[in-house]
């Protein structure tokens, strides 16, 4: 057995297979862009060209720090590269200090990759990449309520996380809902910590409508800038059947980890099962935000991924090595090679 003994401990080789895998998905877009740039500088980005590059724009915080890096497409990579295995990390301290699965584990990172970036249209700089770094840091701030008092300021700090990062990706308010249903579950709450969030974004609201009205004397630009980040607009794109036999065969192993851990969830202590049903309302919403919101945009998946990759992670994560699963796990790298050799 190979991927399960590299992937199942926090060891050195887990953390080398993690970043090699990653590299791997990313050959074919960094041969792109190297194509790109010794030959077709001049062109213009986008879905057609040959990096297959889109000129995202979002909040002005984003626009100030990515916004040029669009027309770099090897700098762009790199840079996803970088907030990949960063959400990775994340992910994995997360599993760690909160005891979600019985051993230190590198799975959530690994399925968090092999979920995200399989589509060339997510292996790039995208407002919701970015936001979603936010997003997973306020969960975990929110995750440790369980034992701090009552009208703690961590629930007004995770709230903060999201605003920051709502002025790169403000479609992050959505998730504001998910915040008190996730704060119910985890311990009972107070009033006032359920207007945390709402004052949060209260004064994010304050801050643009300044900046735009007092500075810039230009407040048709602030409604213009609310409405255009928060439109319903999304960027499905047909794919290749390769796509759509990858990502039906990981579904489908979502579906047996969730039976599985549905018959051993009762086992857990309380505190992780509180944890992992705030993670399940997570998942809903991740999944109305997906298909409302973004309309299948690829670039939301992220938000998708992150309670799946712990319940994959479960499932995977046994004391015994199993052939059964060893097999799973090439057939889903096989699997994922067919869809990038098909794109």
């Amino acid at each position: 057995m190979i991927l399960l003994r590299i992937f199942k401990n926090n060891r050195m080789a887990g953390v080398v297979g993690l970043v090699f895998i990653t590299l791997a998905i990313f050959v074919k877009s960094f041969l792109q862009s190297g194509e790109l740039a010794g030959g077709m500088v001049g062109d213009s980005i986008g879905p057609g060209s040959s990096a297959g590059l889109v000129e995202y724009s979002g909040m002005p915080l984003y626009n100030l720090i990515f916004g040029a890096i669009h027309t770099l497409p090897i700098l762009n990579r790199i840079v996803t590269i970088g907030l990949i295995l960063a959400l990775c990390y994340m992910l994995v301290r997360i599993g760690v200090r909160y005891m979600l699965l019985d051993f230190r584990s590198l799975m959530p990172g690994v399925f968090f990759v092999f979920f995200t970036v399989a589509l060339p249209f997510s292996q790039q700089v995208s407002p919701a990449l970015v936001g979603s770094i936010f997003y997973l840091f306020c969960f975990a701030i929110l995750f440790d309520v369980h034992d701090k008092r009552p009208d703690t300021f961590s629930i007004f700090i995770a709230s903060l996380v999201l605003v920051l990062g709502s002025m790169f990706y403000l479609k992050l308010i959505w998730f504001v809902p998910v915040i008190w249903i996730s704060l119910w579950t985890l311990r009972t709450v107070t009033w006032r910590e359920l207007f945390y969030p709402v004052i949060a974004y209260l004064l994010l609201g304050l801050l643009l409508f300044t900046w735009y009205w007092g500075v810039q004397n230009d407040s048709q630009e602030f409604m213009a800038l609310i409405r255009g980040n928060l439109s319903f607009e999304g960027g499905y794109v047909p794919h290749h059947y390769s796509v759509y036999i990858y990502y039906g065969y990981l579904l489908l192993l979502v579906l047996v980890a969730s039976i599985y851990m549905l018959n051993r969830f009762q086992s857990r202590k309380t505190v992780i099962q509180n944890i992992y049903q705030a993670l399940f309302f997570m998942f809903l919403a991740s999944i109305l935000f997906y298909h409302f919101v973004t309309r299948l945009d690829t670039t939301a998946l992220p938000y998708l991924t992150f309670p799946v990759t712990f319940i994959l992670a479960y499932y995977f994560h046994r004391k015994r090595n199993s052939w059964g699963h060893e097999l799973a796990l090439w057939i889903l790298v096989g699997l994922l090679v067919y869809a990038q050799l098909m794109l």
